[in-house]
């Protein structure tokens, strides 16, 4: 069943940005930057879930005393999944913005994603719709085509985009399907299985993905890792089918 959208109920000031972040001080200053000037006074708040970075992004944050960001530094969990979980449950806006803080997504897409929520109720960001690109090196592109092309044949063709991470999502879309606050990157499957299931109306927003401006990444240090990560998320879609 697909539900019914509420159209032009979107505040002036209505929307929370939530980054994860671990090691991030050679970017996380330009990220919250450029999220404020893109988002200006839609902006309720950033919300930098550090789990503790011994580089002390926690307190690049702080320092920055930006009116309109915080940060939660955790010093007794770890991961992606459970930054987001925490970042969501804390943010207070109509609309939560998920995007990594290492610039490899671009901040400038983040109102094109609030737009389209006037009309849906999830916007992804995507690197499988026209106009949209991954322009990371031929392999470790071509590697994440061929997942998410096994994760549509397995999973359905609704969305093109398992595993992308970045998305505009309205509040009470997520009261209803919460992040689970596990795993690493295969909670955006998951979640996103779940949200196609609840009959919510999705549509993804092409934009370019690149490597990280900065720093080392988690997942794309090097091909052996990525393929690792790739096993696991392969196994967990077959179980997410299995028990959808």
């Amino acid at each position: 069943m697909t539900r019914v959208i509420e159209k032009g109920t979107l505040h002036a000031r209505s929307v929370s940005v939530v980054m994860p972040s671990y090691n991030e001080k050679e970017t996380i200053a330009e990220a919250i930057q450029r999220i404020s000037d893109v988002l200006q006074d839609r902006l309720l708040e950033i919300i930098v879930v550090d789990d503790d970075s011994p580089d002390g992004t926690w307190r690049i944050v702080q320092d920055l005393e930006h009116p309109r960001c915080r940060v939660i530094r955790r010093q007794d969990k770890r991961g992606l999944a459970s930054a987001l979980a925490d970042g969501t449950q804390a943010g207070r806006g109509d609309v939560i913005v998920w995007l990594d803080c290492d610039l490899g997504i671009p901040p400038e897409v983040i109102p094109r994603l609030v737009g389209e929520l006037e009309s849906h109720d999830i916007a992804i960001g995507s690197r499988y719709v026209p106009g949209g690109a991954d322009t990371r090196p031929k392999l470790r592109a071509a590697l994440s085509t061929i997942f998410n092309v096994y994760a549509r044949l397995v999973l359905g063709s609704t969305v093109r985009d398992y595993t992308s991470g970045f998305a505009a999502v309205r509040r009470d879309v997520l009261e209803r399907v919460p992040l689970s606050g596990t795993g690493f990157g295969d909670y955006f499957i998951d979640w996103a299985y779940r949200c196609v299931k609840e009959g919510y109306r999705i549509v993804e927003v092409p934009y370019a993905y690149g490597l990280r401006k900065a720093g080392a990444s988690k997942t794309d240090s090097d091909l052996l890792t990525f393929a690792r990560l790739g096993f696991s998320y392969g196994l967990r879609v077959l179980k997410i089918r299995m028990l959808g």
